[in-house]
């Protein structure tokens, strides 16, 4: 047997092993520092299993471990090896049709994952992998009734295997994990994680560069914990009152109510600032014959994420209503922002969770069932003019770090793969001396980007 790495991910090691009649199959190996432990490759492990018993095209689980408790000492998954290629292979020479074609597939999928009643949130296990204290039933009672398999004995609703739940100390804290079988609980517990977080572990710290210049000195956790409270005040008023509102429903695209999961993939979301008042199928430029070299490929690019954003919206019309219904809420931005922004960890910024905040106060009678209802919290006009002032310089700096990533070669997260790892750490180097130069001589300014470098070695796991 032959055994070929294909990938390093950031959660786990990725091989082909090939036999010698010629089969092959994948071999997922999480890293050893990747959490939640056992959780995370039986929640994987029985998520391939499900789907692939409700034919969605998904590898085919040939067997897992969910422990180190095997002959080869690691937690593992090994599965059918998918045919097909990378859309990114595909992406300059797709036809229209071909794109046509993409649109409904994905449509046609997505509206399994939608069409599943689930009892609870939280992530889908092998009933023999999760103690029963901590089950809840796979499916609610009147959608249990009409299934013809035995999907709900196999299978349960267990604790998340979200890493934000686990990821670090957080392993070691009191903290409700799912299943919630209410989705305000969920809500609450996304905050509750990260507030008891930082009164456990939160520091005074100072921010990176080049935010450090215009927000000096260290920034202190009892700010952040009054923000994660405010936004704890908000949670029983962001979603529909009614458990049973369809647009609480938990749904399998993301273990979360539908008015939080809602939304276009990455590969169909809209390249326009607005969205289009009508159902106009794209076309391309009046003057596109016209145009010549990188004009005409950014024309094309434009017309190939408008085609797609198009066709993704005109499918979801006709295939799957209850998901294009709740991509047009308005506050659905709004509300995954914060919820997302609840669940970070303290790092020293205060100004998103706040202009989360600050948003939905702003938004508050749009939200549902709040008519006749004060908003719980509260910012002060003067608070409210300064917060916008110092929001409009860090969207500003944001923006720069952005091109620095870019221009490095790395994610959000700071990722990059083994093969460009040597080349990123050499446009490091070569960014930062550039933009030593550029201060002129400058102590004050280059003793605040040596001190706060953003892409520097440092801990980041506590």
């Amino acid at each position: 047997m032959d055994i070929i790495k294909l990938a390093e991910g950031g959660f786990n090691r990725v091989f082909l092993l090939s036999m010698e009649d010629g089969f092959q199959a994948i071999a997922k190996i999480p890293y050893h520092i990747a959490v939640p432990k056992h959780y995370a490759t039986a929640s994987e492990a029985a998520t391939l299993e499900f789907l692939h018993s409700k034919g969605v095209p998904v590898p085919k689980l040939y067997g897992y471990s969910a422990s180190v408790d095997n002959p080869a000492g690691v937690e593992y998954l090994i599965m059918e090896k998918a045919h097909g290629v990378p859309i990114i292979d595909k992406w300059f020479t797709m036809t229209k049709r071909e794109r046509h074609t993409l649109a409904s597939s994905v449509v046609e999928i997505e509206k399994k994952l939608f069409g599943f009643s689930f009892n609870a949130i939280g992530s889908i296990y092998f009933a023999s992998d999760v103690p029963s204290h901590l089950q809840a039933p796979l499916y609610s009672k009147s959608f249990e009734s009409d299934i013809q398999d035995d999907t709900h004995k196999r299978f349960c609703i267990g604790p998340t295997a979200d890493y934000m739940f686990w990821y670090g100390r957080r392993a070691g804290l009191d903290l409700h994990r799912g299943p919630w079988t209410n989705p305000t609980d969920y809500l609450h517990s996304v905050g509750e994680k990260e507030l008891v977080w930082t009164r456990s572990y939160g520091k005074p710290l100072e921010l990176d560069f080049p935010h450090n210049g215009p927000f000096p000195g260290k920034q202190h956790p009892d700010q952040y914990i009054t923000l994660l409270e405010k936004y704890l005040a908000m949670i029983p008023y962001l979603l529909p009152k009614q458990n049973s509102d369809p647009r609480n429903q938990p749904t399998f695209r993301h273990p979360e109510p539908l008015l939080l999961a809602a939304g276009y993939p990455r590969a169909f979301e809209n390249p326009d600032i607005n969205e289009p008042v009508d159902l106009q199928e794209p076309k391309l430029p009046p003057e596109y014959d016209s145009l010549t070299g990188e004009d005409k490929a950014e024309a094309d690019e434009l017309y190939r994420r408008q085609t797609l954003f198009y066709y993704y919206r005109i499918f979801n019309g006709v295939h799957n209503r209850s998901h294009l219904s709740a991509i047009h809420d308005p506050l659905l931005h709004p509300r995954k922002h914060l919820v997302d922004r609840a669940g970070r960890q303290w790092s020293g910024n205060l100004m998103t969770l706040k202009g989360a905040l600050v948003r939905m106060a702003e938004y508050w009678p749009l939200l549902p069932d709040t008519k006749g209802i004060k908003c719980p919290i509260e910012f002060s006009p003067d608070e409210i003019e300064e917060f916008h002032k110092n929001e409009e310089i860090w969207f500003s700096l944001n923006a720069v770090v952005n091109r620095w990533r870019d221009q490095i070669g790395m994610n959000e997260e700071g990722w990059i793969s083994n093969q460009q790892y040597e080349s990123a750490v050499e446009r490091d180097k070569g960014l930062k001396k550039e933009l030593i130069k550029m201060t002129e001589g400058d102590q004050e300014d280059i003793e605040l980007l040596h001190k706060g470098w953003p892409f520097r070695d440092q801990e980041e796991v506590y």
